[in-house]
């Protein structure tokens, strides 16, 4: 499946073509991870594999960062050692992202992959209590609801024109995020709740957090 149509990957793309946004775009890597192949016994999702088949990662300076893979580098490994020691079941994720300069790391969760091995993603935030926090149904799905947020910021001239002013990436944008009609009814459906409450969030307040963004983006959805 690396010839998956990601029409989310290119609209992001025009956007950093479109607007101000400092981007760096690495060549793609013969050896680049294949779908289905293992990383620490998870396998990669089919998507993230048609990503790296066309580009060896992507670095939205001050803001996202998805994991190098080349010759010298095998980002999806190295940051997956990283977080090794995280307890299950966010331990079983696949990290392949992040927030440049934050703990925030985004990833794939093998556990619901689709028959076609297509799998969602989270951003988990181990800060404190650690916990993840549902935001697409699939990697491109990913790729265009953060294509959409960069069109959000700069085509609102306050937001254009103020950064302190931007809301966060996820958090602040439940709508954008609540467009993925899929991801919702994922959560509706209860998929979610291994990451989402006890045992895997300890935390009380966490957990009210997190019924709190469930209930935002039911809201939100159209």
């Amino acid at each position: 499946m690396t010839n998956v149509p990601l029409p989310g990957l290119e609209r992001l793309l025009v956007a950093c073509g479109k607007y101000p946004v400092r981007a760096e775009l690495r060549k793609p890597w013969a050896g680049a991870p294949v779908a289905g192949a293992l990383v620490l016994g998870r396998p990669v999702d089919p998507m993230l594999a048609g990503f790296y088949s066309r580009l060896g990662g992507l670095h939205l300076y001050l803001k996202l960062f998805v994991e190098p893979c080349d010759e010298q580098v095998n980002g999806l490994l190295m940051v997956n050692e990283e977080e090794s020691d995280w307890p299950e079941p966010f331990r079983s994720l696949l990290i392949f992202g992040r927030e440049e300069a934050l703990a925030y790391r985004y990833a794939t969760v093998p556990a619901l992959a689709d028959a076609q091995g297509v799998q969602p993603v989270v951003m988990v935030d181990p800060y404190e209590y650690i916990h993840a926090v549902p935001i697409a149904s699939n990697v491109d799905r990913f790729f265009d609801t953060y294509a959409r947020y960069l069109e959000f910021i700069y085509e609102t001239p306050d937001l254009r024109n103020d950064p302190d002013a931007r809301p966060p990436f996820p958090r602040g944008v439940p709508e954008l995020i609540a467009a993925d009609r899929t991801l919702v009814g994922m959560l509706v459906e209860g998929r979610f709740d291994s990451l989402m409450s006890q045992p895997a969030v300890e935390d009380r307040e966490t957990q009210a957090e997190l019924r709190k963004w469930i209930e935002e983006l039911q809201a939100a959805s159209p």
